[in-house]
């Protein structure tokens, strides 16, 4: 069970990485966008009603927070992708269980606000069964190093 969590939470971390730059790229340029309005509309010399105004600011704050909300989930994510690895690390040599947990609890939360942000899908499960099995032999571990292999001649 140590190596199949070890496994799923390489395999999440991967997944997390190449989330975090899809939510970093796609935060900087909703929050940039906002900005691009404003600058497209000092630019073209026209000028705004106040309605027009008030509308767009009333957009360009709605959007630069959701901007904002997307690359501070894409650090997260990419935060937890060297912790995911850290974990899968710790299992397979059967150490620092406080430490697995913490890594399966990133895991978990992860999915739990991507879900919040994306809906459901898929490939949020892998998220969830590796940090349940990883919670699952972090609670097993003894406090000992894992037992040698044995030579089989």
């Amino acid at each position: 069970m140590r190596t199949a969590a070890g496994v799923l939470l390489i395999i999440v971390a991967v997944l997390n990485l190449m989330a975090s730059l899809g939510y970093l790229a796609g935060g900087a340029l909703t929050s940039g966008a906002s900005d691009i309005a404003m600058y497209a509309e000092q630019q073209s010399g026209n000028e705004m009603t106040a309605e027009q105004k008030e509308a767009l600011k009333k957009v360009q704050d709605e959007v630069g927070g959701k901007g904002i909300g997307f690359m501070a989930f894409g650090v997260f994510l990419l935060v937890s992708v060297g912790i995911l690895i850290a974990g899968a690390v710790f299992l397979f040599k059967n150490t620092k269980p406080q430490f697995i947990m913490i890594a399966a609890a990133m895991a978990i939360g992860g999915e739990v606000i991507g879900t919040f942000i994306t809906g459901f899908g898929v490939m949020k499960i892998f998220g969830l069964v590796a940090g349940v099995l990883a919670i699952l032999a972090a609670k097993s571990m003894g406090g000992g190093t894992a037992p040698e292999p044995e030579d089989a001649e």
